[in-house]
């Protein structure tokens, strides 16, 4: 299995790859129930998140596409400016009030979570994605262990969260630990913090 750093010639297979990881996500059935309009926002939300963690991060692939793991370096949240410049517009325009009421509304919960959660700079992880078709062949695994081993001072700290609790004990295995456990208003989900420290 082959671990590189993102490469331009990868961009319509990793984007491919995000979309079709997220296509059953229960979250993204929550901001769009409608299966068109959400393989579409995928599409286009996938590549401004690919092109966010270029510009703020470390991009990831392994085999080809058939993985990708973004991890974004400390200090940098997201802004009203990189939906702008890094295209997320393009993604949220199309959608409907409603649509994007819940994204957003999501969005602030999740931002006032890894606030308490994550007290110190970390490294987020966010997001991992597998072709469905690649899932369960160690893609995930490797592509966790690989970038949290280039994890470099001032913080060796690394946050994530899911609303699956099969992923939860995926994590866990890679080293990660529950930091916070919340019932996301609205969606009927639960919302788990996960926090990842060195061993010493």
């Amino acid at each position: 299995m082959e671990i590189r750093p993102f490469q331009k010639r990868d961009m319509d297979r990793v984007v491919s790859t995000m979309a079709r990881a997220f296509a059953d996500d229960a979250l993204y059935r929550y901001f769009i129930p409608e299966d068109g309009d959400r393989e579409r926002f995928l599409r286009k939300f996938m590549a401004f998140r690919l092109r966010f963690g270029l510009k703020y991060g470390t991009v990831l692939v392994a085999d080809e596409g058939a993985g990708v793991a973004v991890f974004l370096a400390p200090g940098h949240q997201m802004e009203p400016k990189d939906l702008l410049f890094c295209g997320g517009l393009s993604a949220v325009l199309p959608c409907t009030k409603a649509q994007r009421e819940r994204i957003m509304g999501f969005n602030d919960f999740a931002d006032a979570i890894a606030a308490r959660a994550a007290e110190r700079p970390c490294w987020h992880l966010s997001p991992i994605c597998v072709e469905p078709s690649s899932q369960g062949k160690g893609f995930g695994k490797a592509l966790v262990a690989y970038g949290l081993a280039q994890i470099q001072p001032p913080s060796r700290l690394c946050y994530l969260e899911t609303q699956s609790e099969k992923n939860v004990e995926f994590y866990q295995l890679c080293g990660f630990r529950v930091v916070s456990r919340t019932s996301a208003p609205g969606t009927g989900l639960d919302h788990w913090a996960m926090l990842w420290e060195p061993r010493v």
